[in-house]
């Protein structure tokens, strides 16, 4: 049994794509710039929001912490809770806690933002531990935010730690740590990206989580 679970959160726990691309809209429109087809935008679902606005949109310096300062305010204020839990994940980390695993947050989000978000979806009672980066863009790639929860956990390094997440950056934060993966295919990534990644296994439902972790 894997006695350390560790989630990401956006595309995982919760489907908050509306509320990130909302938040990025209203960002992109206080500087002038339209975008046709929001669902380019989806490139935003996953990586560091930074390196993103930087490759997308060319921003960079002070623009670039104005406009991470836009998209935090709308998200604050709405986006947060633009969003809802994904069917069976309360029955899931229920029952994992019910059996006496470890559980954390790892997510690219801010941490501030991740530990409103998990209790206005009413799920943060479920973990030990919310990581996610810091809010001048520290602590922004998969594999530090993963090496956080480690350390804070796990710093002996005697457990059976799992990582749960949608999309490749998941994936290689936890091969990074040389942990097994789960690619979860509700979320923003597809199985290609996750097999091609390298995801240990891939589940269709939050149910599936329970079998490899009680009976790994």
């Amino acid at each position: 049994m894997c006695d350390l679970v560790l989630f990401d959160m956006d595309g995982t726990l919760v489907d908050s794509q509306e509320g990130i691309i909302n938040s990025i809209v209203y960002a992109l429109d206080f500087f002038n710039i339209r975008v046709d087809d929001t669902n380019s935008l989806r490139v935003f679902l996953g990586p560091p929001l930074r390196d993103t606005f930087n490759k997308m949109f060319g921003f960079e310096g002070e623009r670039l912490e104005q406009v991470v300062a836009k998209y935090r305010e709308h998200l604050s204020d709405r986006g947060l809770y633009e969003g809802e839990l994904y069917l069976g994940i309360i029955e899931t980390l229920a029952t994992l806690r019910e059996n006496g695993v470890k559980m954390a947050v790892a997510t690219a989000k801010a941490t501030v933002f991740a530990k409103e978000m998990l209790e206005h979806y009413h799920i943060a009672k479920y973990f030990d531990l919310i990581v996610g980066c810091e809010l001048d863009g520290r602590r922004s790639e998969k594999s530090e935010i993963i090496a956080c929860v480690l350390d804070e956990i796990d710093n002996e390094r005697t457990m059976k730690p799992i990582m749960i997440g949608d999309r490749k950056f998941d994936i290689l934060g936890a091969k990074a740590h040389g942990i097994p993966s789960v690619g979860c295919l509700w979320g923003y990534g597809d199985e290609a990206e996750l097999i091609e990644a390298g995801a240990t296994y891939l589940v269709k439902s939050p149910k599936e989580i329970l079998d490899l972790v009680l009976k790994a």
